[in-house]
C-alpha cells in the first residue's frame, strides 16, 4: 500500500503541473487570437484609388469608403490616391500617394511599417501609442512628423504667406490663434498642397500660378467651410484637391470665437 501511495502522489503532482501548463498555453493562444481579430485602426479613402492587402498580402481588396485594419494588414495607394488611418489613441495618419505600409502591434502599441512612399501625421494623439518604422529606424509618430519629415521635406514646395484679408483671429497673447501659428501649422502640411500641384503638372505640364484658400477654424481646431477664394489656375480638379487638403488640416483647440482667414499659395 505504501508503494502504491509513493507512486500515486508524484503522478498526481505531474498531472497537476501538466494541467497548469496546458491552461497557460491555451490562454496564450486565445489571447493571440483576440489580438489578431481586434481592429487596430480604421482606414478611410481620401482621394483616388487605394487597396487593402490582407492575409500576408495574398488577398487584395479595393478601398471604396472605410474599412477596419487588423494586425499585418497593409494599405497601398495608387499614383493619384491617398487614405487616412485613424487610431483609438486619436492619431490620424495619412498614407500618401504611391505608398505601401503594413500595420502591426507590439506591446499594445501600433506600428506602421513604411515599405514604399511616405505617411503624414495629420492629428496627434497619445504619445508613444503609435510608432512609425522606416528604413530600419523606428520613431514615435510625433517624432517622425516633427523631426524626420521636417528634415526630409523637399525645398521646392509652394511659397506660403499669411494674408490679413478676412483674418479674424487674435494677436499674440490673445485667446485665439495668431496668424503666425496658423501659417506654421499650414507649413507642416505643405506636402499636401504640393501633391495637388504635382498632379496638376501631370495633366498640364509647365503650368504655374497662385491660389488663395479661405477657411474657418472652429474652437475644436477643426477646419470648416474650406474654399478656393481666388486662383489664376482654372483647373477644377486642382481647386478641389486644395480644398480637401485644407479640410484635413487640424489646429489646436482654443478659446474665443471661430477664426476665418485667407491664405495665398504660390505654385511654380
Amino acid at each position: 500500500m505504501a508503494k502504491k501511495n509513493n507512486w500515486l502522489i508524484p503522478s498526481l503532482i505531474g498531472l497537476g503541473v501538466l494541467s497548469v501548463a496546458l491552461s497557460l498555453v491555451i490562454s496564450s493562444l486565445t489571447e493571440k487570437q483576440k489580438v489578431a481579430t481586434r481592429p487596430l485602426a480604421r482606414v478611410d479613402l481620401s482621394l483616388g484609388k487605394a487597396f487593402i492587402l490582407r492575409k500576408n498580402m495574398t488577398q487584395k481588396e479595393a478601398l471604396t469608403r472605410s474599412a477596419s485594419l487588423y494586425a499585418l494588414d497593409s494599405v497601398e495607394t495608387g499614383p493619384d490616391g491617398d487614405a487616412t488611418m485613424t487610431f483609438d489613441s486619436a492619431y490620424r495618419i495619412r498614407v500618401q500617394e504611391n505608398s505601401l505600409v503594413t500595420l502591426d502591434e507590439e506591446y499594445d502599441r501600433q506600428v506602421i511599417l513604411i515599405k514604399r512612399g511616405d505617411v503624414q501625421v495629420e492629428a496627434y494623439g497619445r504619445d508613444g501609442s503609435v510608432m512609425i518604422s522606416r528604413d530600419g529606424v523606428r520613431w514615435t509618430a510625433t517624432d517622425y512628423e516633427t523631426n524626420y519629415r521636417k528634415q526630409a521635406n523637399s525645398p521646392n514646395l509652394p511659397d506660403m504667406a499669411p494674408s490679413t484679408e478676412g483674418y479674424t483671429g487674435k494677436k499674440a497673447g490673445g485667446e485665439g490663434l495668431t496668424s503666425e501659428f496658423i501659417q506654421e501649422t499650414l507649413r507642416t502640411h505643405r506636402n499636401s498642397f504640393f501633391k495637388c500641384y504635382t498632379q496638376l503638372l501631370q495633366r498640364t505640364p509647365g503650368v504655374s500660378g497662385q491660389a488663395s484658400v479661405g477657411f474657418t477654424i472652429e474652437r475644436t481646431g477643426k477646419v470648416s467651410n474650406p474654399t478656393v477664394t481666388s486662383s489664376t489656375i482654372s483647373d477644377v480638379t486642382f481647386k478641389k484637391c486644395l480644398t480637401e487638403a485644407i479640410r484635413r488640416v487640424e489646429f489646436k483647440s482654443f478659446a474665443g470665437d471661430p477664426i476665418s482667414t485667407v491664405f495665398p499659395l504660390k505654385f511654380e
